[in-house]
């Protein structure tokens, strides 16, 4: 069970990417502007600022933002509803996690982009076996779409241990897995490499 559900991790994560152009859409209700409403700084609020849980148990949890930074190179990350939505519909999800969360800096047809999804296991599931085959999904479904593996090495990153993949045409993935048995997983394009940038901004 558990390496399917490594398997439609990747997958799913990687199609909602690759569809961003037709994303859902969360419709936000904004007030009725009046004297006392000042409309000059739109407020764009995130879908669930204090979290939502799914049908089948899977939580959208923003608070998993604290393992991260939640600005990289100057540019701040943002939740990716289209994902998170996609994930709660699927039982797997909640089965391998309990809490959960994507954001990402652009688009995937910009120079640079980056995404990241942050997991948080369900008690007992972090294991070598079970993050081995994770790695390995993650890295075949991230350069699905960039003409396949390159190559693949472990680097120290900021004191971390990281699983890096590149990908041949120009997609690097990178896997780890922190110390409160939190999961990270990120795909980024383009020469500012966010996705480094990133892991440089873990503590």
């Amino acid at each position: 069970m558990r390496v399917r559900i490594v398997g439609l991790l990747a997958a799913l994560l990687l199609a909602a990417t690759a569809a961003a152009a037709c994303s859902y859409t969360v419709v936000v209700q904004s007030p009725t502007p009046g004297p006392d409403t000042d409309t000059a700084v739109p407020i764009m609020p995130t879908p669930w600022p204090n979290g939502t849980t799914g049908t089948f148990g899977l939580r959208i949890d923003p608070s998993l933002m604290t393992n991260i930074p939640a600005v990289v190179g100057g540019d701040p990350l943002v939740e990716s509803t289209d994902i998170e939505i996609a994930a709660m519909d699927d039982p797997n999800y909640a089965t391998a996690f309990k809490s959960y969360y994507v954001a990402s800096i652009g688009s995937i047809t910009d120079v640079n982009w980056l995404e990241v999804s942050i997991g948080a296991l369900q008690d007992g599931a972090l294991t070598q076996d079970f993050y081995t085959q994770w790695r390995g999904s993650w890295f075949q479904t991230a350069c699905s779409q960039a003409d396949g593996i390159a190559s693949t090495d472990q680097e120290s990153i900021n004191d971390w241990p990281v699983d890096v993949a590149t990908c041949k045409g120009g997609v690097d993935a990178y896997t780890l897995s922190l110390d409160n048995g939190v999961l990270v997983s990120i795909m980024d394009i383009g020469p500012r490499r966010l996705g480094r940038e990133l892991i440089e901004g873990i503590n």
